[in-house]
């Protein structure tokens, strides 16, 4: 995964969705992912992600490289889901959803928002040693990503994941993680000291942009509302199942048409195939 590709996204964006304010973002990251917590219903949380993969159509970003970005946490509920078997696949989904859901709101953060606007908006509200750590841990995520990235391809130039073997696959996976913590650590230990080298004293400064709330902001805060309301509307009293359906039809109309956009519109069909 090229980090440097992410904040590219970020700054040179010219959706909506990048001219909204971060803390607008931020919100609409969080109303998602509690509409996530709160709600158990497969349909609801499919509806919610397909939403979400409509919105990335309307980034104008690339929509494979995005999504398979927010896909890396599936890997991990896949394994929770399987260690958690109760016999239903509808089960095993919701966790796989949940996760996926979760990860695709917030890499839609990160691909609209400089990391910088992102860390300076939850400033006020947190501790500075908080706020650091938060900072320090989402460029470690991503050079973990990237190590992943490069064990999966590892593992299959070497053999180690072949077509039928899944058990053995498993294992050797299983095996690769173990290695790649190990080596998370040894870089987590590299970076601290660049930091030292560099004079880091306890604290990361930064600045964020100061523009002024506007429709873009609006419109972020509204699409997070209705998700959130959606999830309130179908958990309460034991949920109101009909309402799923009526969400997942929506939800698939809504990314026919945001897909048609991205294919037919200038900008978006360049950026579907690159």
């Amino acid at each position: 995964m090229d980090v440097s590709a992410i904040d590219y996204y970020a700054n040179h964006g010219t959706s909506f969705l990048h001219g909204a304010r971060a803390v607008s973002k931020i919100l609409f990251a969080s109303l998602v992912i509690a509409s996530v917590v709160i709600s158990g219903s497969f349909y609801l949380l499919l509806a919610v992600y397909l939403s979400l993969l409509a919105l990335v159509f309307w980034t104008r970003l690339p929509v494979l490289k995005i999504v398979t970005i927010a896909a890396y946490p599936a890997i991990f509920a896949v394994i929770f889901a399987a260690a958690s078997w109760n016999g239903s696949f509808v089960s095993a989904g919701v966790i796989v959803l949940k996760a996926l859901c979760a990860a695709l709101a917030m890499v839609i953060l990160i691909v609209t928002t400089p990391y910088p606007d992102v860390f300076s908006s939850i400033g006020p509200v947190l501790p500075r040693i908080v706020t650091e750590g938060l900072f320090l841990t989402y460029r470690s995520l991503f050079i973990l990503l990237e190590l992943t990235d490069n064990l999966i391809k590892g593992l299959r130039v070497r053999g180690g994941l072949t077509h039928g073997k899944y058990i053995k696959n498993v294992v050797n996976f299983s095996s690769g993680i173990g290695l790649l913590l190990v080596r998370g650590l040894d870089l987590s230990e590299k970076f601290y000291g660049v930091l030292n080298i560099r004079g880091y004293g306890g604290r990361i400064s930064g600045g964020g942009r100061r523009d002024k709330t506007g429709v873009n902001d609006f419109t972020a805060l509204a699409i997070g509302a209705l998700i959130f309301g959606a999830a309130i509307l179908t958990a309460r009293d034991g949920g109101l199942p009909t309402y799923d359906v009526y969400i997942l039809a929506l939800s698939v109309s809504v990314l026919i048409v945001s897909a048609a956009y991205a294919l037919f519109q200038k900008t978006g069909g360049k950026a579907w195939k690159r």
